[in-house]
């Protein structure tokens, strides 16, 4: 019986099968009251039999998974209660006027009302008492003042719990509880403020955001308003001012991921850096080596989501393929992505931006194929001999794989992904694949119109004027069709809350 369940687990690439349990052991322990001592003797005799049977094949590839699934419920029990001194083992019933002292963590979005912020606590001071204190702390500033990632400051304001709004699918608190954020402070007084040093920062990331907001200067200073706000959030993963008409008619045609700075946009700048170094006659290898921290860095300026993380984590692991000539498995690819963002933070696995984004492409991999299968674009290959079939013939068949090749790829995504976008957001779109066909390339190229704008205003201003001009009309002719897409009769309905 095990040899027969082992032989089973062994046809799963290693890595996908360790973020399995490791991922089962996170939702056993989260949905358990099973204490933190239970799963570190599960964790430690499921080792010292691993151990014991490493030369008995089956047995030790069966324990080590046990292990994997103990190791990712203690990973969970230890997250969920955290140390006296994090601020998540406060427990407060009201607001609570305090003194903080902490170092923001990302970089500040700035409204017509507030700054927001997440600030890494040190310190905590109530009535005179200082307390140490750990944890990331949403901040809601309402005052005009500059913030910049990595300034160390004390502000002064009330602490509270965050309210428990959304509705029977989404809890703001629970939403928040799973970026590891437990309270919300409000400043409001005028001199609540006290900056202590600037810029203490990684330097990586700081770099990364100067870039970033060199770029949005840019955006602002050749498009027109509305086209600056809607290209920054597709480039820049600014979405704080992006229109709400435009975001409700990405939301109603599936296209919303284009705006949330996902696993397709990390493939275009993946894509457009490597066409620039090869434009500039560097050569494959040092190509691959350079685009590697390059896609770090905008992971940084994007915001480090979950989707931009594994979208990244995959991106690397194929490069770091062809510069060592091995050719990677999309599936390992995903369970190391899975478990580095899950390593960080377990909570993260109740994430629904987690969840769409691992699982679209889980389903990409596991039904594109046999769609296309089924849409008979496999097995009739195109023939390579110009002689074979006339050029006419044979650009019809190409333009045909291709397009049943995008159709089935669009169509596997919505699949796997409509249900738990229908729970979470109470929508269902028909429309999506079509959309999507459409939407997407043409998205990819504005994308490359951006980056073309703002690397010529930088480099060659001269001919930046002409690539603007280009991009505000791409930019208008885009909404067009999101709005005619979003209009079609039938393409999206709401389902009750």
């Amino acid at each position: 019986m095990l040899n027969k369940i082992t032989a089973h687990l062994n046809q799963i690439p290693i890595l996908t099968a360790v973020a399995v349990f490791f991922i089962l052991g996170i939702v056993i322990a989260y949905a358990s009251a099973i204490p933190f001592f239970v799963w570190f003797i599960w964790c430690a005799l499921s080792l010292v039999i691993a151990v014991w049977s490493k030369e008995k094949d089956a047995l030790f590839s069966f324990i080590f998974l046990v292990f994997c699934f103990g190791l990712g419920a203690l990973h969970c029990n230890n997250y969920l209660f955290p140390h006296y001194r994090h601020n998540a083992s406060l427990n407060l019933q009201h607001s609570l006027p305090v003194h903080i002292e902490g170092i923001i963590e990302n970089d500040p979005a700035y409204s017509a009302r507030k700054v927001s912020f997440i600030l890494n606590s040190k310190k905590l001071i109530v009535a005179g008492r200082d307390y140490e204190m750990k944890g990331y702390i949403v901040v809601n500033v309402f005052k005009k003042e500059k913030f910049a990632y990595g300034d160390s400051l004390i502000l002064e304001g009330r602490l509270y719990r965050p309210f428990n709004f959304g509705g029977k699918s989404f809890s703001y608190r629970e939403y928040l509880k799973n970026q590891g954020i437990a309270y919300i402070l409000s400043v409001t007084k005028e001199d609540g403020i006290v900056f202590l040093q600037k810029a203490q920062s990684n330097r990586v990331k700081a770099f990364a955001l100067k870039a970033k907001h060199t770029f949005k200067s840019i955006f602002e200073a050749y498009l027109w308003p509305e086209n600056s706000r809607i290209l920054s959030g597709i480039i820049l993963g600014e979405r704080q001012n992006f229109p709400h008409a435009i975001r409700d008619a990405f939301v109603r045609t599936g296209t919303s991921h284009i705006i949330a700075i996902s696993g397709f946009n990390v493939g275009i700048v993946a894509f457009v850096v490597l066409i620039i170094l090869k434009a500039l006659g560097i050569k494959r290898k040092p190509r691959y080596y350079l685009t590697i921290p390059l896609l770090i860095m905008h992971m940084y300026a994007v915001g480090a989501s979950a989707s931009v993380v594994r979208a990244t984590i995959m991106a690397i692991i194929v490069l770091s393929g062809y510069l060592m000539e091995r050719e990677s498995q999309i599936t390992n690819s995903l369970g190391l992505a899975a478990l580095i963002i899950l390593g960080a933070n377990p909570l993260q696995l109740f994430d629904i931006g987690f969840q769409l984004s691992f699982v679209s492409v889980l389903g990409i991999v596991l039904l594109s194929g046999r769609i296309e299968s089924f849409l008979g674009a496999r097995g009739n290959p195109v023939p390579e001999r110009p002689s074979a079939v006339n050029r006419l013939t044979k650009t019809a068949m190409q333009v045909k794989k291709w397009s049943i090749n995008c159709f089935s790829v669009s169509l596997a995504a919505w699949f796997v992904t409509a249900g738990a976008i229908a729970y979470y957001f109470r929508i269902v779109s028909p429309i999506t694949v079509l959309a999507n066909l459409i939407i997407v390339p043409y998205t990819s190229l504005i994308i490359v119109l951006g980056f073309s704008l703002g690397l010529s205003a930088l480099i060659f201003p001269a001919i930046a004027a002409p690539i603007a001009a280009t991009t505000n009309y791409s930019l208008g002719f885009l909404l067009k069709i999101t709005h005619w897409l979003s209009s079609i009769p039938g393409a999206y309905f709401y389902l009750p809350r």
